[in-house]
């Protein structure tokens, strides 16, 4: 038997066997006192109505109060002859086949009852083991014995108790027997969660399978929650931390080829050896990092601050965004076609930051286009607004899954015109993941589609965080 078997076994067998003890106890000592008290108290109780009745009533009723009340009732004039008295009471005491070898009414007795007094009296029998106990009453010159025969209780207790042993014997076996049975019940899928809390404990994420429809099966559905909490909190870390990782490499690289070359020109002019461009250069690559590091500023804000929701027309904001890149768009010759019904798309979010997802979806649009050509579509569906940003590209298959990195840009993006920090679709998959939008990328024959899905608008003026 395991140890919490045990302890329920030896916990239990102590209650019983102190229950069982106190139960012999009380049979031994208390329950005989009791059980003459109750009779004491029958006798008082009918002695009473006796005395109640009138003469010829109650030598009518003696027999019928004798088979009602299972007991015993005599009656004789009272004399002063104390003997005569006595054998007569004897001798009709006989007749009803109660034969006493102690039994006397003494003077005192004779003389209480006579005052009106009702008197009991317990008349031990000695080798017959039982007792005779009676109520002694007046009534128009008739003293009146009503008793009971009562067996000795002690050898009733005795077999009472012995037979209580043999019964507490049994319970304790069959106890030990149950508590076994039930202790594998509870103690099987304690176990199993022991053991898979220590694989937890090894980011081993496990699950329990218990089935006992019962608290142990609630608190296995609560360490499998937690199992699976900690298996996405695991492997959301291991990701940051491998993305902090590449970060801090993608930023050292960053950094490092304008710093080199602000620090190939300088030594160049402290050699004499520019020709009017260095400081230019030096200047522009100087400028680069500022954008680096004020992208990096705006990245680090926007993963830090609150979603300030409310809500507004996602077309409009566009509109307010496309502003911004109309004279870019015009140098650049570049076609836009706008796919959209003439009415408010209204949706729930922080507008700042959408703001900062369109501009960055445009912006990034305008300035990778292969074919001059740039769609945006807004499509309303039931519980969504679908808005997409394609244009033509010429990105590989292969690269498609890397576009969300930090400072990724494709081979075939990295001419001096189109450069950048290399962070907007960082900062847009940040923005969408916060907001638990669905977005992603497709690619397909020479055209790479942006899509983010939006849900409708539900209320107004709502706080996140």
């Amino acid at each position: 038997m395991n140890r919490l078997g045990r302890k329920f076994a030896v916990t239990i067998s102590v209650c019983i066997i102190c229950i069982f003890t106190f139960s012999m106890l009380i049979t031994n000592y208390f329950l005989p006192r009791y059980y003459v008290y109750r009779v004491n108290q029958d006798l008082n109780a009918i002695s009473k109505e006796i005395t109640s009745m009138g003469y010829n009533d109650f030598i009518n009723s003696v027999a019928d109060l004798e088979k009602k009340y299972n007991l015993t009732i005599v009656y004789e004039p009272i004399s002063s002859d104390e003997a005569s008295f006595n054998w007569s009471l004897r001798e009709q005491l006989a007749k009803k086949r109660m034969t006493l070898n102690k039994f006397w009414v003494t003077k005192e007795t004779l003389r209480d009852v006579k005052s009106g007094t009702r008197v009991n009296k317990l008349y031990d029998q000695g080798k017959l083991k039982s007792s005779f106990l009676s109520s002694f009453v007046e009534k128009d010159g008739l003293f009146i014995v009503v008793g009971v025969s009562i067996v000795h209780f002690h050898e009733t207790a005795y077999i009472i108790n012995t037979f209580t042993l043999y019964v507490l014997g049994f319970a304790i076996l069959v106890l030990v027997v149950l508590v076994w049975v039930w202790s594998r019940k509870i103690t099987s899928p304690l176990q199993e969660l022991a053991d898979v809390s220590k694989n937890i404990a090894m980011l081993d994420f496990k699950k329990a399978e218990i089935r006992t429809n019962d608290e142990l099966e609630e608190l296995a559905n609560s360490i499998n929650t937690m199992s699976d909490a900690l298996k996405a909190a695991h492997g959301d870390l291991n990701r940051k931390n491998k993305n902090l990782k590449r970060f801090m490499s993608d930023i050292t690289h960053e950094l490092k080829t304008p710093l080199s070359l602000i620090k190939a020109y300088s030594v160049g002019i402290q050699d004499g050896l520019d020709d009017g461009t260095y400081v230019h250069t030096i200047l522009k690559q100087t400028d680069n990092i500022s954008a680096l590091l004020d992208e990096l500023l705006e990245f680090s804000r926007i993963e830090r601050e609150e979603l300030h929701k409310e809500s507004f027309d996602l077309v409009a904001l566009f509109q307010h965004c496309l502003a911004k890149h109309e004279i870019e768009i015009q140098l650049k010759g570049t076609h836009l076609a706008i796919q959209k019904e003439d009415k408010p798309l209204w949706i729930t979010a922080d507008r700042g930051k959408i703001e900062k997802v369109l501009n960055n979806l445009l912006s990034n649009a305008i300035k990778y286009t292969q074919n001059k050509k740039i769609g945006i579509r807004f499509e309303e569906k039931e519980h969504e607004i679908l808005f997409t940003v394609e244009n033509g590209t010429n990105i590989k298959e292969t690269e498609i899954n890397k576009i969300w990195e930090p400072f990724y840009v494709t081979e075939a993006s990295r001419s001096k015109d189109r450069s950048g920090t290399g962070l907007g679709l960082t900062i847009v998959q940040s923005i969408l993941n916060r907001h638990q939008f669905d977005y992603g990328v497709i690619l397909c024959e020479g055209i790479i589609q942006f899509y983010v899905s939006f849900p409708k608008r539900v209320s107004s003026n709502t706080k996140s965080s």
